[in-house]
């Protein structure tokens, strides 16, 4: 694709980003990747959710340039918008958008990150919400601080099987000391490491009590699928809304 760009002469005007949709599906492995990071897709854990990233930006992004910020995909939008002459998406999204004949009134979760991208600027996100594929909010990062309010205590395809598993005290993890998530498991000083940390979990609660106020003006526009038995019968037994 890159050869294709540059025959057409559009290399140096093309932003050209890599990345995957989630972490490996270990279960399924080869075929689902391998990651060196704890846990696959469908847990909390960051094997989960990190995923390789590469993005070619003649221009903004300097050639071997590697970011070790937090970024997310939902920047993306608003950072590839800004690049094509619409910086303040996010605004116009929260009063009502028109896009062709349809109105779009939605909260972004995205940040611009072209600046951070060209090593001008920190990243303006500092949190990364975890959530579950029922839409369950499971972990929160918010600097090198992980949270863990439930985990995926199932190994292999178990984890498509086993429910989450609230935590009545969440877990604590320091990413940038522990990116592997293994103090939990091998460290004999751990609890007493997050019995001293309670002071953590008051930013958390800043920044879920923050994320879920939006929903008060934009609430969900649907629930998340399941094949939960329970949420099945939940659905055959609403009522369906509106047309179809």
């Amino acid at each position: 694709m890159l050869d294709k760009l540059k025959e057409l002469g559009l290399d140096e005007n093309t932003i050209v980003m890599y990345s995957t949709d989630n972490g490996a599906e270990k279960a399924t492995w080869p075929d689902g990747g391998a990651s060196p990071f704890l846990g696959e897709k469908n847990t909390q854990f960051e094997g989960g959710y990190r995923v390789p990233t590469a993005i070619r930006w003649p221009g903004v992004i300097k050639p071997g340039s590697v970011l070790n910020d937090v970024f997310a995909h939902e920047d993306m939008l608003p950072t590839l918008l800004a690049a094509a002459g619409v910086p303040d998406v996010k605004e116009q999204l929260k009063k009502g958008m028109k896009v062709g004949n349809k109105t779009f009134k939605v909260h972004l979760d995205g940040y611009n990150i072209t600046d951070a991208l060209a090593g001008k600027a920190a990243s303006p996100r500092h949190e990364f919400f975890y959530f579950s594929d029922e839409g369950s909010l499971v972990a929160l990062r918010y600097n090198q601080w992980k949270i863990v309010f439930a985990e995926q205590r199932g190994h292999g395809f178990d984890v498509w099987q086993e429910p989450f598993v609230p935590l009545r005290f969440p877990k604590v993890l320091n990413l940038r000391s522990d990116p592997f998530e293994s103090a939990v498991h091998d460290s004999d000083y751990y609890w007493k490491w997050r019995l001293e940390r309670p002071y953590l979990l008051v930013p958390a609660q800043d920044y879920v009590g923050q994320f879920l106020a939006t929903f008060k003006e934009f609430p969900p526009s649907q629930k998340a699928g399941s094949m939960s038995l329970d949420k099945v019968l939940e659905t055959l037994q609403t009522p369906a809304q509106g047309g179809n």
